[in-house]
């Protein structure tokens, strides 16, 4: 592993240590009675579920979870020191415990989202966002998180973009352009329906939490099956092209490398990650003529071809 890597994980770390020891003095805890560490350990819970089992989009190289919401909520329900300390802790558990990643992966993601989510908070409460389980005041609300996620977003490209950059070479500028969209649309959509969950929190406490996730879920779910359904369908693209190179033994590889090489030059030239799945998709399929029965003689002709 790169040294460069693992001191930058190491300072990110230490970063998040001190940026989440500020918080707390600036917004200590003072959550009182059964019914806010009910909802504080819904949401935790909500947030390992999401982190734990979400499900890749965008041909495989962004996750899609629903863990970002109940992250969000947790700041205008219970304030900026328990949404970072909760973020911190179910990445921990989520990645650590259920995924089984490489402690420098789950430690760089609960650093960096603990930052991420702690300087966000702040723009929150510096926007006038209330900070109360009790009432619910949705234009204040709705503006401060509009704030929230921005600063949430930036800091988290940044943070990840810095480590991706460390650890493919790939300059930080093209690693947002191609991660950016997928990534800001996501936690925009987040931070809407986190409106939601305060809400019906604020009105009908845990039992609100149930009933407003249950639809999100579902569209989890959904899109776990649509992934599902695009493996299936990259199987059978494979098989077909192990079909197209067994007529034709001489090119064999072709079709990967072309591939490999188109998804390069999309890359290169700034291309969306999702068109870049789909360039590299036709670059795999641009030899399918040969599956035809009708040219395998010419294929596997040893003489050369005439006009004809």
């Amino acid at each position: 592993m790169k040294r460069s890597l693992v001191a930058y994980v190491t300072i990110v770390a230490a970063a998040a240590v001190l940026f989440s020891a500020l918080v707390l003095k600036l917004y200590p805890i003072e959550l009182v009675g059964l019914k806010p560490w009910l909802g504080v350990i819904a949401l935790v819970f909500l947030m390992i579920i999401g982190e734990g089992f979400g499900v890749r989009v965008s041909g495989g190289r962004a996750v899609f979870s629903v863990s970002l919401i109940p992250a969000v909520a947790m700041v205008p329900l219970f304030g900026p020191s328990m949404a970072v300390l909760a973020r911190a802790f179910s990445q921990v558990m989520a990645q650590a415990v259920i995924l089984r990643q490489p402690s420098i992966k789950w430690i760089f993601n609960a650093a960096q989202l603990s930052i991420a989510t702690g300087l966000g908070s702040l723009v929150y409460v510096a926007m006038g966002g209330p900070i109360d389980y009790q009432s619910f005041n949705v234009l204040r609300i709705a503006v401060a998180l509009g704030g929230l996620i921005t600063v949430y977003f930036f800091a988290n490209m940044l943070l990840v973009g810095a480590v991706l950059s460390l650890d493919t070479g790939k300059r930080v500028l093209d690693i947002w352009r191609q991660l950016g969209p997928v990534a800001f649309t996501n936690e925009l959509a987040s931070s809407s329906y986190s409106l939601f969950i305060v809400f019906a929190f604020t009105e009908l406490g845990v039992l609100g939490l149930l009933v407003v996730l249950l639809p999100l879920f579902t569209v989890h779910h959904a899109y776990g099956v649509q992934y599902k359904l695009l493996k299936q369908n990259r199987e059978i693209l494979e098989f077909t092209i192990k079909t197209i190179e067994a007529k034709d033994p001489y090119t064999s590889g072709h079709s990967h490398r072309v591939a490999a090489l188109s998804r390069d030059l999309a890359e290169t030239l700034n291309i969306p990650a999702q068109k870049v799945e789909e360039v590299g998709t036709a670059a795999l399929l641009h030899d399918i003529g040969k599956i035809d029965f009708a040219y395998a003689e010419l294929i596997s002709s040893p003489a050369k071809l005439t006009d004809a």
